[in-house]
């Protein structure tokens, strides 16, 4: 029951019941609303901050350990994404050893970088990742193709490393040029009777003094001098091995004996025009077993497919030899 108020009166000298006041009622409504909307709000921030349920605790757990675990996969990414360009610059660069050639342009496993990936959505780290992963197999699968291809093309056998090592594959001149070749192998004109005649090697120009290089690791066997303005004039044999031997003549000096074992470049003389020779130049020719083989095949160390190409073509013209 509510309470009855009165008030003094001082010009009736009476006591007045006092009435309700609507602005004073709704003053201390509001008053009471707004006392209990923040005293809930209040409840329900501690509740939210202090108290969890075992629902909103687990979860809470899991996004953290999800947190956790991507920013790992994050690092990951970026750390697999930079081994993958790694590996694509060392098979362009085993593409250039192997084959003389450049390779296929380089191609960018991703240009993401690692901010991108650390701050990317779920959609884009999920797209980042399927992007890594379909490169990370295609270049599994080129690399599955190429050691098959490998064991199966370019396999040797333990025992025949030897003689391998032990082939007349460098180049016989210092500072060698595909523009040396004059002359191949082959049917020739001969300078002095000219006539057809089969030239048994190749001739290679050079100024006189040029340094003449083994091809091959091996040891030499025959060293002759000549005066006579006939045949190799000084030349040198070396064997190889596996019945390969090379010859060198026409030589003006000769820096080698018989019985020396001779290593891939090393000196064996100078470049002459001694013997049948009509201008300074290297006869340099490849025997397997007493039969003369065209040498050009066997010119291959140090020069690049398209100088090589250059030079057979040089090879085949059916010219003047130099003797």
């Amino acid at each position: 029951m509510a309470r009855i108020r009165f008030r003094y009166n001082p010009k009736t000298l009476k006591y007045e019941r006092v009435g309700v006041r609507i602005g004073a009622l709704l003053f201390t409504l509001v008053s009471y609303l707004v006392v209990g909307f923040l005293a809930f709000a209040g409840l329900l921030l501690i509740q939210n901050k202090f108290i969890y349920s075992d629902q909103e605790k687990a979860l809470r757990q899991e996004n953290q350990a999800l947190q956790e675990h991507y920013d790992q996969l994050s690092f990951q990414l970026v750390a697999s994404q930079q081994r993958l360009d790694q590996l694509k610059n060392k098979e362009n660069e085993l593409v250039s050893r192997i084959f003389e050639s450049k390779g296929e342009p380089k191609r960018e496993v991703s240009k993401v970088n690692r901010d991108q990936i650390l701050v990317a959505s779920m959609d884009e780290y999920e797209k980042y990742a399927q992007e890594l992963t379909s490169a990370s197999q295609n270049l599994l699968a080129y690399a599955r193709q190429s050691n098959e291809f490998y064991s199966r093309k370019a396999s040797v056998a333990k025992e025949n490393l030897p003689g391998i090592s032990s082939l007349p594959t460098a180049l016989p001149l210092a500072n060698f040029d595909i523009n040396m070749m004059v002359s191949g192998f082959g049917n020739r004109i001969n300078p002095f009777h000219k006539g057809i005649y089969h030239h048994d090697g190749v001739d290679l120009r050079a100024p006189r003094g040029t340094s003449v290089l083994s091809t091959g690791k091996g040891t030499v066997t025959v060293v002759r001098k000549s005066d006579l303005l006939a045949g190799f004039g000084n030349y040198v044999e070396i064997d190889h091995g596996q019945g390969l031997v090379t010859r060198y003549a026409h030589l003006d000096q000769v820096t080698v004996f018989q019985g020396q074992k001779i290593k891939k470049g090393d000196p064996l003389g100078t470049v002459g025009m001694s013997g049948g020779s009509t201008a300074p130049h290297l006869h340099y020719e490849v025997l397997q077993n007493g039969k003369n083989l065209n040498p050009v095949y066997y010119m291959v160390e140090g020069l690049a497919a398209h100088a090589y190409a250059g030079m057979v073509e040089l090879s085949k013209k059916e010219n003047q030899s130099f003797d």
